[in-house]
């Protein structure tokens, strides 16, 4: 059915599980005919027309009708069209039963009610609600001696029809809902990727226009005047150094940690890893530098608890005070963490993060922990960098 709304094959079988189970409703007119001790022919007959109406029942589409459609009549439609021998079939059913047996069968006529009030569009789903509700009505006036009965089922088959269409307005809702979260949060990558590209283009683009020019002045004085030449060149190297820089602050920026991210993130990897979590931390507002450090103090901490030191269980403990705030990693493990920092000692590892603390005139500390393990201790100043 095209842009009819999809349903999984799991949903699937878990509705189809309720509906057989709901089906159990049919033991009382089964019972009641087994009590008035019918024909061998007349009890098959019954029993025939009670399995026919369970396998079309099953045998009805997966998919409902598109959520833009649900609001008006449906266009007739081929797939439409195929909806509609089914329930008939249905309905046909129910009053033979109901008729030919007794008017306890016109309980098969909810079953009709509930199937299309959830399959059909709405309009359509209202209008056989009521058809369902009057055929209940006309197959227990065939026989009216018990009015209380009549009446009851009559009700019951247009209560819950349109409390069924009510519950399939809630659906049709949900999956707006869900749909727009998704499409909120396509936007929101989207416009983030644009509002990257213009921040890369506003930083690049003028260091990039005055390289340029550059080098063509270089070209033209290299034979003519080799030294305002190299002096060009030498503007190019301090423009491109500068661009270089800009380009790594922006990133940064953008790949700046938070610490509440950072420590819901330790406790799901140490768990992950089979080592018990003992996390502590404070709720305080801080500057934004302070918390990447703090930040990046977590998780080079937790990356080395997790690949190096062997530990059962580690404590990750984020203090405040009036003037400074901590955070400290300590591990029970058996074995020191070796911290690997690149080269030049301005990359990852406990390099990289002293040098980040010491921007900001704090302190870092690291190795083996009194009672055992190893223990990593960050302190910043609350205020941020000192102006």
């Amino acid at each position: 059915m095209p842009g009819a709304i999809p349903v999984t094959a799991q949903d699937w079988r878990r509705k189809r599980i309720a509906i057989n189970v709901s089906f159990l409703w049919l033991a009382f007119p089964a019972l009641d005919l087994a009590g008035s001790h019918p024909a061998p022919w007349r009890a098959g007959c019954a029993a025939l027309g009670a399995v026919a109406f369970v396998l079309i029942y099953n045998r009805l589409p997966r998919e409902r009708p598109p959520r833009e459609q649900s609001r008006r009549f449906w266009p007739r439609q081929e797939s439409a069209r195929s909806l509609w021998p089914s329930l008939a079939a249905l309905a046909l059913i129910a009053a033979a039963l109901g008729v030919a047996d007794r008017p306890s069968w016109s309980l098969l006529f909810i079953f009709t009610a509930i199937n299309g009030a959830m399959r059909l569009p709405r309009r359509d789903a209202a209008l056989w609600i009521f058809f369902c509700t009057v055929c209940t009505a006309a197959v227990n006036a065939v026989d009216s001696s018990d009015i209380g009965s009549s009446i009851s089922l009559t009700a019951t088959t247009l209560a819950i029809g349109f409390m069924m269409l009510a519950f399939r307005r809630l659906m049709d809702l949900n999956h707006d809902l869900v749909s727009a979260r998704e499409e909120v949060a396509r936007l929101a990558v989207s416009e983030e990727r644009l509002r990257f590209a213009r921040d890369l283009h506003d930083l690049l683009g003028h260091g990039l226009t005055v390289i340029a020019v550059k080098a063509e002045l270089a070209e033209r004085l290299l034979q003519g005047d080799p030294a305002a030449a190299a002096r060009h060149v030498r503007d190019i190297k301090n423009v491109a150094r500068s661009a270089l820089g800009d380009v790594r602050e922006a990133v940064s920026d953008y790949r700046r940690p938070t610490l509440a991210s950072e420590l819901s993130g330790a406790r799901m990897a140490l768990e992950a890893a089979g080592i018990e979590a003992q996390l502590e931390g404070t709720d305080v507002p801080l500057h934004p530098d302070v918390e990447a450090v703090l930040a990046w103090a977590v998780r080079e901490g937790t990356t080395n608890v997790i690949r190096h030191s062997g530990a059962q269980s580690c404590r990750i403990e984020v203090q405040s005070g009036l003037a400074t705030i901590s955070a400290e990693v300590v591990d029970d493990g058996g074995r020191a963490s070796p911290v690997a920092a690149e080269p030049d000692g301005t990359g990852s590892g406990l390099a990289g993060l002293r040098e980040r603390a010491e921007q900001l005139a704090g302190r870092i500390e690291a190795g083996r922990a009194p009672g055992g393990g190893f223990r990593l201790w960050v302190s910043l100043p609350v205020r941020g960098p000192l102006t």
